[in-house]
């Protein structure tokens, strides 16, 4: 498998931000460069609350910038050609048209591992990405 390009998407979890750390050395043996995306989920719902949601949004995409910038920060001191995406939408739709729209060759990305219940109960755009993605995924279980 040929991998010069790698998609490491990040919620900035415990779980991502693992991810990212072991990530980055087999990015680094592979000789890849790497895109980091983040997905904002927008829930447009014009209502009273509409004017309060937006400033929390925009406070959110500020935040989310200036930390998809400290990993590629962090990606090119460990001498890696990385750059950064902020996406909007739904997680698993973008991560995978992100990829597929970048010609991405392998996917990393974190998962809490979550069976049963929690699992049924809260999704996993991991399990998601998976089936979506038209490239290699590799997944980073949690502790």
């Amino acid at each position: 498998m040929d991998v010069k390009k790698v998609l490491i998407p990040t919620d900035f979890s415990e779980v991502s931000n693992m991810a990212v750390e072991e990530a980055l050395p087999v990015v680094k043996k592979l000789g890849a460069s790497v895109i980091f995306v983040h997905v904002l989920e927008r829930l447009d719902h014009p209502d009273d609350m509409t004017a309060l949601f937006d400033e929390g949004y925009a406070y959110l995409m500020d935040r989310s910038h200036a930390l998809l910038n400290d990993l590629v920060i962090k990606a090119k001191q460990a001498g890696i050609e990385a750059t950064a995406e902020l996406k909007n939408g739904v997680p698993h739709v973008e991560i995978a048209a992100l990829a597929r729209h970048s010609g991405v060759d392998l996917i990393i990305m974190g998962t809490h591992g979550r069976t049963g219940f929690n699992h049924l109960m809260m999704g996993s755009q991991t399990e998601k990405v998976l089936r979506k993605a038209t490239c290699s995924v590799m997944t980073m279980k949690g502790k």
